[in-house]
């Protein structure tokens, strides 16, 4: 009889400890998940100047892939009704609305020539009123041109809570200064195809070593288009390569917005 309950007894340890490996293995990313690793990789997607029109419709093919982006809009008090409604919408679908200056001027050149104050009377106050007025109050500003310099950072700074300038070159991704860095002044990499350093591979190599290191990638584009015909446009295949590996390989979408909420919790 003890010979039998001692049996029964090793059984029972034997089925709980099979028990217990099982829900370990059933739960691998509760074990493997790093909690200071920083925040979950992905990518910012942007897109400057008055393209409103070719951003709407490059909305409707990426819907799919549940994109975001932000689009930094210049020339705002020209812009059609039709066209600030396609704004609303598209803000109202998830997507940001940022600021790229109400006259597309070169912020140090105007500055040297005319000061900081008709910069500031010149180009980002009227943008900011007029885009207030039609309830798309920006948070965050993109540098005509990618033209700055530490004294304007600190201008515009005051005025917003992130800012973005631009970096080039094809160059070893982890040297790239296309990252979030946990900094309010953040740098895109151009994906229109008139780059030198424009190649789909190389964009996918910049998300492959995001994903590889809990990074965030910015990129930059103009007028999306079904081909290129001209300079500063990007073709939507490009975009749907970038989108499809996102999706693919779990990661996120970022709005610029997002990057300084970021900035403030890490």
């Amino acid at each position: 009889m003890r010979i039998k309950n001692y049996l029964l007894f090793i059984l029972t340890l034997v089925l709980f400890s099979c028990s217990q490996d099982d829900d370990i293995a059933e739960q691998p990313a509760e074990q493997t998940t790093d909690q200071t690793a920083g925040p979950q990789s992905g990518v910012v997607l942007t897109f400057d100047d008055d393209y409103v029109d070719e951003w709407y419709e490059a909305n409707t093919l990426l819907q799919p892939y549940n994109w975001k982006a932000t689009f930094f809009v210049t020339k705002f008090n020209q812009l059609s009704g039709a066209k600030i409604q396609e704004l609303k919408d598209l803000k109202s679908q998830g997507h940001e609305i940022g600021a790229h200056g109400v006259n597309h001027l070169n912020a140090p050149n105007y500055i040297s020539a005319n000061g900081t104050a008709a910069y500031m009377n010149d180009e980002i106050f009227p943008m900011l009123d007029a885009m207030r007025e039609n309830n798309l109050a920006p948070t965050s500003f993109a540098y005509p041109y990618g033209a700055r310099d530490k004294a304007t950072d600190n201008l515009l700074l005051s005025e917003f809570q992130i800012i973005r300038g631009t970096t080039y070159d094809m160059i070893n991704p982890a040297y790239q200064n296309c990252y979030f860095d946990n900094n309010r002044l953040v740098f895109g990499l151009g994906i229109d195809n008139n780059y030198s350093h424009f190649s789909v591979s190389y964009f996918l190599s910049l998300l492959e070593y995001a994903k590889n290191n809990n990074k965030i990638v910015i990129f930059y584009a103009h007028k999306p288009v079904s081909t290129v015909k001209n300079n500063y446009e990007t073709e939507f295949k490009t975009l749907i390569e970038i989108c499809n590996y996102v999706k693919k390989n779990k990661m996120k979408f970022y709005k610029t917005s997002e990057l300084y909420a970021l900035q403030k919790s890490i």
